[in-house]
């Protein structure tokens, strides 16, 4: 497990600067960090991502990393440990500036939107929401991760008095996007580990003291923090919300 982290960490290393540059962080020294998916053929998803909005592609190693304008994707194959049902990891949603041209690019690559929604089904369960935004200075960019919980509001509180994020009725919002939340009690929502939309993911100014604020807190972390400094410049852990979204905390990333 320890060799996989770090070989994931390297092919973070391989993010350049500015097509996936991050925004800079927040009082609380916090910033949205990266996308993480796991489906059976990554291949034909970085495919889709490049032909359909120009995605960059870094190869290190065997790993490819996605990069769009303010956010890194990372699509490994899938592990094993999820528990059944609908993960707390819903979709991502994406800003875009002509939303007919988005709708006539997906369909002409065979991927439906969802009956009266603007939330296209990518193969393997990736839900992607589209936003139209016409004053967007690039054709797509990041806009928010959205979860699932059995109290939203709840949940809200939660990230934005850890990660410093701004609350407004739906969500936080944080530098480089927004956390969104819909409640649902019936049937509950699965912890989002192992599933496809495996984990959300903030890059933060200090690892070791962040964590000791989120111990403070009562957060417990899952497992200790890698310090592959000298090797890629990053450190990493992970940490679980109270609803059972896996949350990838980094140190090193917006400076790359």
């Amino acid at each position: 497990m320890r060799f996989l982290l770090l070989f994931l960490l390297f092919s973070l290393l391989a993010c350049t600067a500015a097509f996936a540059q991050l925004t800079p962080m927040n009082e609380a020294g916090v910033t949205i960090g990266h996308i993480h998916w796991l489906a059976p053929d990554p291949e034909a998803h970085k495919k889709l991502w490049v032909d359909l909005f120009g995605a960059q592609v870094v190869n290190a190693g065997p790993l490819e990393v996605i990069k769009l304008p303010g956010i890194v994707i990372l699509i490994n194959p899938p592990q094993p440990g999820a528990v059944p049902g609908e993960p707390t990891t819903d979709r991502v949603a994406f800003l875009v500036r002509d939303m007919a041209e988005t709708k006539k690019k997906l369909e002409t690559a065979n991927i439906r939107f969802s009956d009266g929604s603007d939330i296209a089904n990518f193969p393997d369960g990736v839900r992607v929401e589209f936003i139209e935004d016409k004053s967007l200075k690039v054709p797509i960019a990041f806009h928010n991760f959205h979860l699932y919980s059995a109290n939203a509001d709840t949940l809200r509180d939660w990230y934005a008095r850890i990660f410093g994020g701004v609350k407004f009725p739906e969500g936080s919002n944080f530098p480089g996007g927004e956390v969104r939340f819909t409640s649902q009690q019936d049937p509950p929502r699965v912890p989002s580990m192992g599933h496809t939309f495996d984990h959300i993911s903030f890059d933060v100014k200090n690892l070791e003291e962040f964590c000791k604020h989120l111990q403070a807190q009562g957060v417990k972390l899952d497992m200790d923090i890698i310090d592959a400094t000298k090797q890629i410049g990053l450190k990493v852990t992970f940490i679980t919300d109270p609803a059972g979204t896996r949350i990838e905390l980094t140190e090193g990333l917006a400076g790359i």
